[in-house]
């Protein structure tokens, strides 16, 4: 099934503060994000290229200094917040995280997760996706760092977006003037962040964020929408489908006041769950009624997921060659729309299909399609995926052949993936892994 992901050409209004002005307050301060020396004209404190230990201490660093500023907060505040816990933290230690200078240990990250209300995977997922990533941010202005940030994530690089992504966040907490258009422009900033975090797979940054994004719009129905429906989408990935349920349908009820892309993506999430469901042609009416807003909207990129979600709620319905005609729709789609991203997705579910129909060498064709796309995107889950169907197809050709070198790689994989339990190959592969150890059990005694 495909993310989701809010449209973001939207125009924006902010003004005052440039990406230049980040640039000065950062030097001044010593405070970076994770957007290396370089490329953002950012000075870095290790000479030659940014190491991984570095560029995870400047990610949380940022990440903890927009958070606390965020909540209005100072460094003292917070410092005297922690005195009666058993973590105490002088400001000075605190200013030295948010610098990137400390690495926060067990006992700061336990004690600033409690007072900044941050759940301590967030930070773990952080120190995971903290990597060099190549972003040029200088001379730009907001609206030009929104369509930066939006590129980068249509064609795929979400890290990238993601580090355009903390610089406007910074980029907010350095403008004098804050009152409810700022918090309303960052909530929707937050939105954005929480689907880019979902791509990477970092569900539980990812659903902190939206959580923080519907919080700060509590005054903005429409952008309150937007969080829902990628907060649905997560729980979705997560296989919690009551909860993912309940915020569909709370973002089809905000989604009434919004534009028709909200809508199109509230009746979507409201439709994945359903088919998550197994309920196949009540997910197809709703994948339908979103493509309707699709259409209406003229939102491309949205209609490249519902083409191939309603595929397959055909396919779920029996209706293998109806299943076929849309994935292949939804594949034409995201090349012309260039979604490399979507179209790995959807090759690898024209594999599966195929794969149904015993046309084995095809469907094999398919998966290196789509790894092909995936692998130089990073998009682990869609690599997982499609590693996952070549070793299907192995199996199909002969149970008895061994494949012990992609299993192993496929472990790794997984490894990576943070609780996607809503996702059919995942399942299929915890199955296989449980049978497994089952079975070595029962050997043993």
């Amino acid at each position: 099934m495909g993310d989701s992901k809010l449209s973001q050409d939207r125009p924006t209004d902010r003004k005052g503060v440039s990406a230049r002005d980040v640039e000065s307050h950062r030097q001044k301060t010593g405070v970076n994000p994770s957007i290396p020396a370089g490329k953002s004209g950012i000075p870095s404190h290790n000479t030659g290229e940014t190491k991984p230990v570095f560029a995870a201490q400047q990610a949380i660093g940022s990440f903890l200094r927009a958070t606390r500023t965020a909540q209005k907060l100072t460094q003292e505040q917070v410092a005297a917040m922690t005195k009666d816990s058993p973590w105490q933290l002088s400001r000075a230690a605190i200013s030295a995280i948010e610098r990137g200078q400390n690495f926060p240990g067990m006992e700061a990250m336990l004690a600033l997760s409690n007072v900044l209300y941050v759940d301590p995977r967030e930070l773990i997922e952080r120190v995971r996706l903290a990597t060099t990533v190549p972003v040029d941010v200088t001379g730009l202005s907001y609206e030009e760092l929104e369509k930066k940030a939006a590129g980068h994530f249509w064609s795929g690089e979400f890290r990238k977006a993601l580090s355009v992504y903390d610089a406007l966040v910074e980029m907010i907490a350095l403008e004098e003037k804050q009152d409810s258009g700022t918090r309303a422009h960052l909530a929707r900033l937050e939105v954005q962040r929480s689907a880019a975090l979902r791509r990477t797979g970092a569900l539980s940054a990812a659903t902190a964020t939206a959580e923080r994004a519907i919080a700060l719009a509590v005054d903005e129905p429409s952008i309150q929408a937007e969080g829902y429906v990628v907060l649905a989408g997560l729980q979705c990935d997560r296989g919690l489908l009551p909860l993912a349920t309940h915020a569909a349908q709370r973002a089809i009820e905000l989604a009434s006041e919004a534009d028709l892309k909200t809508q199109g993506w509230a009746w979507t999430v409201k439709a994945s769950s359903l088919y998550l469901s197994g309920k196949y042609d009540q997910a197809r009416r709703d994948y339908l009624e979103a493509r309707k807003c699709a259409v209406e909207s003229n939102d491309r990129k949205h209609q490249t997921h519902l083409e191939g979600n309603i595929g397959m709620c055909w396919l779920g319905l029996g209706q293998v060659a109806e299943a076929r005609t849309w994935v292949c729709r939804a594949i034409e789609l995201a090349r012309r729309e260039a979604q490399p991203v979507l179209e790995a997705s959807w090759l690898v579910e024209l594999g599966k299909i195929a794969a149904q129909e015993k046309r084995y060498d095809e469907a094999d064709g398919y998966a290196q399609a789509a790894l092909r796309l995936a692998k130089p995107l990073e998009h682990q889950m869609t690599v997982f995926r499609a590693e996952w169907l070549r070793h299907r197809l192995v199996k199909l050709r002969n149970p008895e052949r061994n494949d012990r070198h992609r299993l192993a790689y496929i472990r790794r994989l997984f490894q990576l993936l943070d609780r996607h339990e809503g996702i059919e190959e995942v399942l299929e592969f915890k199955q296989m892994v449980m049978l497994a150890t089952q079975s070595q059990d029962r050997k043993k005694s």
